[in-house]
């Protein structure tokens, strides 16, 4: 007797056991990677995120997916990622970005982007985790990219060694949301439930007074 068996169906994967026509939750989900893109980091890192469709609904993931560290070095972690990305869309080069525009801006509006168009049009499976903590007294969220698998869920190494599918199954044990700096689930439901405002965490800096400010006296003698 067991207290739950996982469901590995296509249907329970897709819909991530929420519904969404969007990517919300940790899980495993069928996507079709319309185009990555180029983000470049305000310390000079180099991210890739990713314009997608899932349920039929176009979307972005910024999957906190780092390739470049500050000075311009590989970030391991990242572009390990990213490399089993290449393996399972069979590809063995990606060129330099080029010049392209995505509605990714706010309402939707077109925005300029370095696209990698070497990975267009990639039916795949992305597992995502979300990443809750605090920063100056606000809850922080982040979807971080974990792995990628192929359309009918095999892994990297699978693919190269020729394996039947089994890390999927494994690793959807592990797609499950991540606390961090003391953070619970029940604040993080109650801040959703709050529609999600700043300033909400505690601990926020403290703010010294200013003093008030001090003006010369003029004096006026009587007449």
């Amino acid at each position: 007797m067991a207290f739950a068996k996982k469901i590995v169906s296509e249907e329970a994967l897709k819909e991530g056991g929420n519904g969404s026509k969007y990517i919300t939750k940790s899980g495993i989900y069928d996507v079709n990677i319309i185009v990555p893109f180029v983000s470049l980091g305000k310390g000079g890192s180099t991210s890739v995120d990713f314009y997608v469709t899932y349920n039929n609904q176009a979307q972005t993931i910024y999957g906190n997916l780092r390739v470049a560290n500050n000075d311009g070095s590989e970030n391991e972690i990242g572009m390990k990622t990213f490399n089993k990305l290449l393996v399972v869309a069979d590809i063995d080069e990606v060129a330099d970005p080029i010049d392209g525009e995505l509605p990714i801006g706010k309402n939707n509006a077109m925005k300029e982007v370095p696209i990698l168009e070497s990975l267009e049009d990639i039916d795949c499976k992305i597992a995502v985790v979300n990443e809750y903590g605090k920063y100056n007294g606000s809850y922080t969220q982040k979807q971080i990219i974990r792995n990628f698998y192929t359309a009918d869920g095999r892994s990297a190494s699978e693919v190269v060694s020729g394996a039947e599918p089994a890390q999927l199954d494994k690793d959807l044990e592990y797609m499950k949301d991540v606390y961090k700096d003391g953070v619970t689930p029940e604040e993080i439901e109650a801040w959703a439930k709050a529609k999600y405002p700043k300033n909400t965490a505690g601990g926020a800096p403290a703010t010294s007074a200013k003093a008030a400010p001090s003006f010369k006296r003029k004096s006026f003698k009587k007449a």
